[in-house]
C-alpha cells in the first residue's frame, strides 16, 4: 500500500510539472522578425540634371564722345528666360550637419532689350540688347539634415558667357561683343531624398557677373559703352547619390 501511495504521488508531481511547462511555453513571447530599414545618408558623390528660370538687370553706361541732346546713352533694362544643365558634387555628413562642394553649368536663353534710347525721326530706333548664353558656378554648401530632408545655404564663384549688342537704328550693322565673365553667387534651397539614392531639389541663387569690358563704337573718338549684369535663378533638379544607405536594425517582442 505504501508503495502504491508513493507511485501515485510521483505521477501527480509529473503531471503538475508537465502542465507548468506547457503553460510556460504558451506564455513565452515569440520574437517578431527583425525590421531592417535604411537610414538616409547624404555622404558621397552625386550627379544630377536641373533647369529653371532666371531674371535680372542689365545696366548699360555710355562713355565717350558727346552725342545728340536727345540721345539717352545710359539705360537699365530687365532680362529673363530659361535654362537647363547639370550638376556634380560631394557631401560630407557629421550627424545632422552636411557640408560639401558643388559645381554646375547651364545652357541659357536669358535675354533682354532696352527701350528706344535715341528719340529722333521715326526710323531712329537705337537700342541695347543682352543675352546670357550660358552660366555656372563652383560653390560650397552647408546644410542641416532632418532625416530625408536637407536644408542648405551655399556660395562661391560664378561664371557666365554673356553677349551685349548695340543696335544702331540709322547705320546698321550693330556693334556687339561677347565675354566670359567671373563673379560671385549666394543662395539657399531644400533637397528631399524621395527614394534610395534619389533626391529632388529646389534652389534659389543670386548671381553678380560684374562689369564687361567696354564695347568700342568709334575708336577715333573713344565712343563706347559698358554693362553690369546681375541675375536671380530658381532651379528644380533631380540628383542620383552614389552612396549606400546604412541599415538600421530593430526587433520587437
Amino acid at each position: 500500500m505504501k508503495q502504491l501511495c508513493v507511485a501515485a504521488a510521483g505521477l501527480a508531481a509529473l503531471s503538475v510539472s508537465s502542465v507548468s511547462a506547457a503553460d510556460l511555453a504558451a506564455h513565452t513571447p515569440t520574437p517578431v522578425p527583425q525590421v531592417v530599414t535604411p537610414a538616409t545618408s547624404w555622404n558621397g558623390f552625386y550627379l544630377g540634371a536641373q533647369g529653371g528660370g532666371g531674371w535680372g538687370t542689365s545696366s548699360e553706361t555710355y562713355l565717350g564722345a558727346p552725342n545728340d541732346a536727345a540721345f539717352v546713352g545710359t539705360q537699365t533694362y530687365n532680362t529673363s528666360g530659361g535654362f537647363v544643365g547639370g550638376v556634380i558634387g560631394y557631401n560630407f555628413q557629421a550627424g545632422p550637419v552636411v557640408f560639401g562642394i558643388e559645381g554646375d553649368y547651364h545652357w541659357s536663353a536669358v535675354t533682354g532689350r532696352s527701350g528706344v534710347i535715341n528719340v529722333g525721326p521715326p526710323s531712329v530706333l537705337d537700342s541695347y540688347y543682352t543675352e546670357l548664353r550660358s552660366f555656372g558656378d563652383v560653390k560650397g554648401r552647408l546644410g542641416y539634415a532632418d532625416a530625408a530632408t536637407l536644408w542648405f545655404v551655399n556660395g562661391g564663384a560664378a561664371v557666365g558667357d554673356i553677349l551685349h549688342r548695340y543696335n544702331a537704328g540709322l547705320a546698321p550693322p550693330s556693334a556687339s561683343a561677347s565675354d566670359t565673365r567671373w563673379g560671385w553667387t549666394v543662395g539657399a534651397g531644400v533637397e528631399y531624398m524621395f527614394a534610395a539614392n534619389w533626391s529632388a531639389k529646389l534652389e534659389y541663387n543670386y548671381i553678380d557677373l560684374g562689369k564687361v569690358a567696354p564695347i568700342q563704337y568709334t575708336p577715333a573718338i573713344n565712343d563706347r559703352s559698358e554693362w553690369k549684369d546681375t541675375f536671380h535663378t530658381v532651379k528644380l533638379g533631380i540628383n542620383y547619390h552614389f552612396n549606400t544607405p546604412s541599415p538600421v536594425v530593430s526587433a520587437k517582442y
